[in-house]
């Protein structure tokens, strides 16, 4: 036999769910940011920072924004 929950119950149901799958995205996102720090290299040309990466697979990209790389190799399932 089921017992009937509160609705306080519901939601504390719902919102320790939501708090678990947001942690799990939270990790899997920093994991994927530290793989990705492992494929950026760096370059200096005339005295500036150029970031490069060329993944397995990929096209070779170059940015001035270490960040723009670490994105576009988690938005194109490099990593």
């Amino acid at each position: 036999m089921r017992t009937r929950q509160s609705a306080e119950e519901y939601l504390e149901g719902r919102d320790r769910r939501r708090m678990k799958v947001e942690h799990r995205h939270l990790t899997k996102l920093e994991e994927q940011e530290k793989a990705s720090e492992k494929m950026i290299g760096e370059l200096t040309r005339n005295g500036r920072t150029v970031y490069y990466v060329y993944p397995v697979g990929g096209r070779y990209k170059e940015s001035n924004s270490f960040f723009d790389l670490m994105f576009y190799l988690i938005r194109n399932k490099y990593i």
